[in-house]
């Protein structure tokens, strides 16, 4: 059954069954992990710590975000699905980095490691260097103040001031604060690898519907190094935009890939771009 027609059933449903249902269908992408994630407020910043065993810091400004890994389960999946790649080392490009926390447990959980957190938000660069700065990341964690789409060039995108982010437009029920439009700096997944001489082993990709452009524009580069893919589909802003989201499984799946929940479990492709969610987590491998 298409989306669109999924919702549709769902608004003639009671309230209780609705809830049931996207309780089960959210289970199949935010598998309640074992990782254990515990915040701590200190005298000057936050202290997450990971299954008791190592730990980071944050600013105080990311309370909000820490809150949404330690307490639900998509946090809890996402943080798990990182600590996997994070635990066999290599380079993440974190892109859509935000207030820089993938790139913090990735960094901290194997001192091996090294991150490139793409972020375009001037707010949120901000927390990336108060977050290098309180771990003393040094090198190991690369602030880079650029957006990823599908080529080099610079686009007119709005910004949230109170929140942060950016989005390519002003989509429902986000940017309660008035929006400022901004110029942002633009490169591909491949220019940037090339800017950068580096290729990734794990990309995360999080950038508020722009994972269409994103992907478009690295298809030749995935399908020749095939890294793992943290990949958040927002489905309800694609379909604002009128981008297909099976277009963007497509690509993937052309390129070589599949795609699994937090957990391993593979999923078919259908169950990734006709989800009825809002927006959908999956492993691209």
């Amino acid at each position: 059954m298409k989306r669109f027609l999924k919702q549709c059933f769902n608004r003639f449903l009671p309230s209780a069954l609705r809830d049931f249902i996207k309780r089960r269908l959210k289970s199949k992408f935010t598998w309640a992990a074992d990782t254990n994630v515990i915040v701590e407020e200190m005298e000057s910043a936050l202290r997450c710590t990971i299954d008791n065993s190592w730990s980071f810091l944050a600013p105080r400004a990311c309370k909000i975000d820490l809150a949404n890994f330690a307490d639900t389960l998509e946090g809890r999946a996402e943080i798990h699905s990182i600590l996997c790649a994070a635990r066999d080392g290599g380079v993440l490009f974190d892109i859509g980095a935000h207030s820089g926390l993938v790139s913090a447990v990735f960094c901290a959980a194997n001192p091996r490691n090294k991150v490139f957190s793409f972020e375009p938000s001037t707010v949120l660069v901000e927390r990336l260097f108060a977050i290098r700065e309180l771990n003393q990341f040094g090198e190991r964690m690369c602030i880079e103040a650029t957006g990823i789409g599908d080529a080099t060039r610079t686009m007119e995108m709005v910004l949230d001031p109170a929140g942060g982010f950016i989005q390519t437009q002003r989509f429902d029920h986000t940017m309660w604060a008035a929006p400022k439009v901004v110029q942002v700096r633009l490169e591909s997944i491949t220019d940037a690898a090339s800017r950068l001489n580096v290729i990734p082993q794990f990309i995360k990709i999080d950038i508020e519907s722009y994972e269409f452009e994103a992907i478009k524009g690295a298809t030749e580069f995935l399908s020749r190094y095939k890294p793992t893919l943290f990949l958040e589909l927002h489905l309800n802003y694609l379909e604002q935009r009128n981008v297909s989201a099976k277009v963007i499984v497509d690509m993937l799946r052309q390129c070589g890939y599949a795609f699994y929940t937090p957990a391993g479990r593979q999923l078919k492709a259908r169950e990734v771009y006709d989800s009825p969610l809002s927006n959908v987590h999956v492993v691209a491998r």
